[in-house]
């Protein structure tokens, strides 16, 4: 049975908790947002390129959109078919989109970077936008991120969309993860958000591009330091007014996906990493002093206190995904991230990888 100075200290961390998750919230909404566009300005030419394995129902979703989109410029939309099994390919030309297939993944390369500098290569505009397949964009979302970038003298920018959600699962454990993520970073500074990230034409190319971080599973993370230490512009911006993104289809791929952020995030924040590892636990640790109510080695007020703690850290997020109902389940999500990052490490540790998109990691 534990020693009962170890509850109270587990319990009395809860109270961690509100304080970080509000200067990460504070983080997040440091987030500055897209300039409103006109119309009638013309722009750069610009290529989308959607790295794409077994994407055929995101394309699905995702092209149409993309043939709406309102861009006062030449635009091109490629797709980097990375290996599908499905009708990715089919998809992608019955949308008018070119297609780049890749048929094998050269050694020492990760598929994504891979597959986004193979279609960089055969892009033709002056700006490179990446975004992945589950994203939902608006018609004006990649008119008004180019416009900004050429007003603000930009060689790389980032954003963060609105999370789509898809079960209560989803909810809690993204609310936990990402409120965790930005008691870390530092939004304003290196950072770049794979789901959408746009590139001047000679800053990819010149700083050697995908090809120089081809070893790192977060290719966003890894091309974002690179291109800083090189000293190139680089912004992050909030757009969820500009676009959307459901990042998990199903718990199983959630729970792979967050043992893979849990071994990147560490790799490239290292022992900055501690306000995340402090705020999710925190957020946590209700259910440990839940176990020792039960147990009889503390004091039944401690739960609806350490309980009232939690959930008025997880509130601000969960109403950012969505449903601020769920914020006294907030603990289960942490819960969940921590188990999924614990068992992402320890596979990495063991040499096993994570299994992603049907390639081990």
């Amino acid at each position: 049975m534990p020693p009962l100075h170890d509850l109270r200290r587990n319990a009395t961390l809860t109270f961690a908790a509100p304080p970080l998750a509000l200067w990460a919230d504070q983080q997040y909404r440091s987030l500055p947002r897209l300039d409103p566009f006109s119309p009638n300005t013309p722009l750069p030419s610009l290529s989308i390129i959607i790295p794409a394995r077994d994407e055929q129902a995101n394309l699905l979703r995702l092209l149409p959109r993309l043939q709406r989109l309102s861009y006062p410029g030449e635009l091109e939309i490629i797709v980097a078919d990375d290996g599908s099994s499905d009708l990715t390919a089919q998809v992608a030309r019955a949308y008018g989109a070119k297609v780049l297939r890749i048929a094998c993944l050269p050694t020492g390369w990760y598929g994504k970077p891979h597959g986004c500098h193979a279609a960089a290569q055969l892009a033709l505009g002056d700006w490179l936008l990446i975004i992945d397949a589950d994203t939902d964009i608006d018609p004006y979302g990649p008119a008004r991120a180019v416009a900004h970038a050429e007003r603000c003298g930009l060689d790389a920018l980032t954003v963060f969309l609105r999370q789509q959600c898809g079960s209560a699962v989803d909810q809690l454990a993204l609310a936990a993860a990402h409120a965790g993520l930005f008691a870390t970073i530092q939004p304003t500074k290196n950072l770049l958000n794979g789901q959408f990230m746009m590139f001047r034409r000679s800053t990819y190319f010149d700083s050697g591009g995908f090809a120089a971080v081809r070893q790192h599973m977060f290719e966003d993370l890894a091309f974002g330091h690179h291109l800083a230490s090189l000293g190139y512009e680089v912004r992050a911006f909030d757009g969820e007014d500009i676009g959307s993104v459901r990042m998990y289809d199903d718990t199983r791929s959630l729970w792979r996906g967050m043992g893979r952020l849990g071994t990147e995030t560490f790799r490239w924040t290292r022992w900055r990493s501690f306000p995340t590892v402090i705020l999710v636990t925190a957020l946590m640790s209700p259910l440990v002093t839940l176990i020792g109510v039960v147990l009889g080695q503390l004091d039944r007020r401690w739960l609806p206190a350490t309980w009232l703690a939690a959930t008025a850290a997880g509130l601000p997020w969960l109403q950012r995904f969505g449903n601020p109902v769920l914020a006294p389940a907030i603990p289960f999500g942490a819960l969940f991230v921590q188990l999924a990052a614990v068992w992402g490490l320890v596979n990495k540790l063991l040499g096993r990888g994570l299994l992603w998109k049907g390639r081990r990691v």
